[in-house]
């Protein structure tokens, strides 16, 4: 059994580099913030979002010593613009996003995130879609801005649980960002994370580095599905993340065309 000081020193261990990845990562997105406002003078806004916003967020998910393997279904074309679904585990979500998608992207988020140091301010960089609760046009105003971003060449980001999990599970989707996506013509592609919540949780502010695998599916297409159809996408979408992000199982037909990638 681990002594009272062995135990001890571990938690401070812990703590001093919990306290180093905030530190770290927030300095870092700060330099996103600069980097991206000077070359989007050059080259345009979405441009330098992939030429260097994406990437430098990325380099986030290195800066907790994690090593992240991403593998990516046959079919996955890393070009085409997507609903991109994935699970929500913690602050580092979209971190992670970054490290397996190599064009630009927006998330569709309550309006409140905006106002988050740094990661608020890079958000509306990003093209980042506020949702405002209880609003009476809500969803037409979400799928107005969503057919805004996709003309500028951007994907979309979602969490459809609409929260972050408390207990490592994949919990129930919600049916509206399946619905946005028919409306505004994108397919849906799963992106799902497995080791997130082993390295950081709702409800601590502490990190781990370990081992995070991140699964982005093949392409589910939406165009001419009704209500129904579009419920049992939704189904399969989550069935595909909830089997990775659990267990580490990849669909059957999922055997990568390359030895997965680590970031």
């Amino acid at each position: 059994m681990p002594s009272k000081f062995s135990t001890a020193l571990k938690r401070a261990i812990q703590v001093v580099y919990s306290l180093a990845v905030w530190f770290a990562v927030f300095t870092c997105m700060a330099c996103v913030i600069i980097v991206w406002a000077v070359t989007a003078m050059f080259v345009g806004v979405r441009e330098a979002q992939t030429r260097f916003g994406n990437p430098v967020m990325a380099f986030c998910m290195r800066l907790t010593l994690s090593r992240v393997e991403v593998i990516r279904h046959p079919a996955f074309d890393p070009q085409r613009r997507s609903m991109y679904v994935q699970n929500h585990v913690n602050v580092m979500d979209a971190h992670a996003a970054c490290c397996a998608l190599s064009h630009a992207f927006c998330g569709v988020m309550h309006a409140w995130q905006f106002k988050i140091p740094f990661y608020g301010r890079i958000m509306r960089h990003a093209g980042g879609i506020p949702v405002q609760p209880g609003s009476a046009n809500q969803f037409a105003d979400v799928v107005a801005a969503a057919r805004e971003r996709v003309a500028q060449g951007l994907s979309i980001l979602v969490y459809p649980e609409g929260h972050r999990t408390r207990d490592g599970e994949v919990h129930e989707f919600k049916k509206g960002a399946f619905l946005l996506a028919r409306d505004i013509g994108l397919p849906i592609v799963p992106l799902a994370t497995r080791g997130m919540f082993e390295m950081n949780r709702k409800g601590t502010w502490l990190f781990k580095p370990v081992k995070i695998s991140i699964y982005v599916g093949a392409p589910i297409e939406t165009v001419g599905l009704d209500n129904d159809e579009m419920l049992a996408v939704l189904s399969r979408t989550r069935t595909i993340i909830r089997d990775f992000a659990e267990r580490g199982v990849l669909p059957v037909d999922a055997e990568p065309a390359s030895p997965p990638v680590t970031a």
